[in-house]
């Protein structure tokens, strides 16, 4: 019980802290999105999806690639409050670029919860789960493209590093979303060879992450 506390208190305190250094606006209004949005999803996911995305059963058929996914995603949210707060190394960004970008963060993350719920099986690991009945999904998002929630997560960090209002920031995030598309193929190419029906499924719903394109 302690500990689950501590996960919520420990990471709000720091955010409140960042924000009371950094005493900008859009900061303030991009966290009361992420809060919105983690309470609202968690209401309405599969009650076992956060502890299979937390501690998977199971081994990632991708660890190291994972590692450097979640170093990219760090890597932008230092460099973009270290430049927004302190530094100002490039904090440069346009109001109406960073008004776009706030507002593609929100189509973003409803994109990615609409695919959490309608996907129980939504890992952190490339794994099968028999565990947890493992089936291939194809309602919701997952009706027009395979990986809707790796399309989120592509968009999500660019957005996030200029909603802020950080040049710097969007390196790393990019890099991010680079290694994200990445991770859609090998997934992709490893539940045709393992998941019963997804072949099928491929067949059926053609393109990956872009509708009409890939």
């Amino acid at each position: 019980m302690i500990g689950r506390v501590l996960r919520w208190v420990v990471p709000l305190g720091l955010f409140a802290w960042i924000g009371w250094r950094i005493d900008l606006a859009r900061y303030w209004v991009l966290c009361a999105i992420l809060v919105a949005w983690v309470i609202v999803v968690s209401r309405s996911v599969d009650p076992t999806l956060f502890r299979e995305r937390f501690h998977p059963a199971g081994p990632t058929v991708d660890r190291h690639a994972m590692r450097a996914i979640r170093g990219a995603a760090v890597s932008s949210l230092v460099l973009t409050l270290a430049d927004i707060g302190d530094f100002h190394w490039s904090d440069t960004v346009a109001p109406v670029t960073r008004q776009a970008a706030m507002i593609a963060c929100v189509l973003a993350l409803v994109l990615l919860g609409r695919c959490m719920i309608a996907n129980r099986f939504f890992s952190s690991a490339i794994r099968l789960q028999p565990d947890r009945g493992h089936r291939v999904v194809h309602a919701g998002p997952y009706a027009v493209i395979r990986h809707p929630g790796y399309l989120a997560m592509t968009l999500l960090m660019p957005a996030i590093a200029l909603a802020l209002g950080s040049w710097m920031g969007l390196a790393p995030a990019l890099i991010y979303s680079v290694l994200i598309i990445r991770r859609a193929v090998v997934e992709d190419r490893y539940l045709r060879a393992h998941l019963d029906g997804y072949a099928d499924y491929a067949l059926r719903v053609r393109f990956r992450l872009l509708p009409g394109v890939w």
